[in-house]
C-alpha cells in the first residue's frame, strides 16, 4: 500500500511541475478551451475555417488564436476562407493537401481599417448564420445556401480588393 502511496505523491508533483515551469509541456494548459478559429489539417484546394468555441478539439484540428485587437477571429475565418488565400497556400507554401498552423503563419496578413473590419463582420456574421441553419438539417431553404454563396462571394471580392488582385 505504501508504493500506492508514493506513486500518487509522485504523480501530483510531476502534473504541477507541467502545469507550473515554462519549460514544461502540458497539453491543454493554454490549448484547451480557448475560443478562436481552426480547420482540418487535411483538405482539398479551399481551406474550410471557422470558429472554434471553447472546446477540445481533434488532433486533425489546427487551430490558431488572435493575439492582436486589430486582427479579430472574424477577420482571420474570412481571409483564411478566402479563394485568394488557398490559391496562395497551394501555389506559395504547401501543395500538398495540408494546411498546417506553420503553413498559415506564412500567411500574409493585411492589418485591415475600420471599413474593411466592418464589411468583414457583416459577411462573416451572414456566412454563420447561414451555414448554422443549414447545419442543423432542420429546413434549409435555398435562401439560406443563396446566402451563403452570396457571403463567400463578397468575401472573395473583399480579399481582392484589399490586396489588390
Amino acid at each position: 500500500m505504501g508504493v500506492g502511496i508514493e506513486v500518487y505523491i509522485e504523480f501530483n508533483i510531476s502534473v504541477l511541475f507541467l502545469k507550473t515551469d515554462p519549460k514544461a509541456r502540458y497539453q491543454g494548459h493554454m490549448f484547451y478551451f480557448r475560443e478562436g478559429f481552426c480547420w482540418n489539417n487535411v483538405l482539398t484546394t479551399y481551406i474550410k475555417c471557422k470558429r472554434k468555441e471553447k472546446s477540445v478539439q481533434s488532433t486533425e484540428s489546427m487551430s490558431l488564436f488572435s493575439c492582436l485587437k486589430a486582427v479579430p477571429e472574424y477577420y482571420a475565418i474570412c481571409l483564411m476562407n478566402s479563394r485568394l488565400v488557398a490559391l496562395y497556400v497551394d501555389n506559395f507554401i504547401n501543395a500538398t493537401s495540408h494546411c498546417t498552423t506553420g503553413d498559415a503563419k506564412l500567411i500574409p496578413i493585411i492589418i485591415p481599417d475600420r471599413d474593411v473590419l466592418e464589411k468583414c463582420k457583416t459577411i462573416f456574421e451572414k456566412a454563420f448564420i447561414a451555414q448554422k441553419i443549414i447545419s442543423t438539417d432542420v429546413v434549409t431553404t435555398s435562401v439560406e445556401i443563396q446566402d451563403l454563396i452570396d457571403a463567400e462571394r463578397d468575401n472573395d471580392l473583399l480579399f481582392n480588393q484589399l490586396y489588390s488582385i
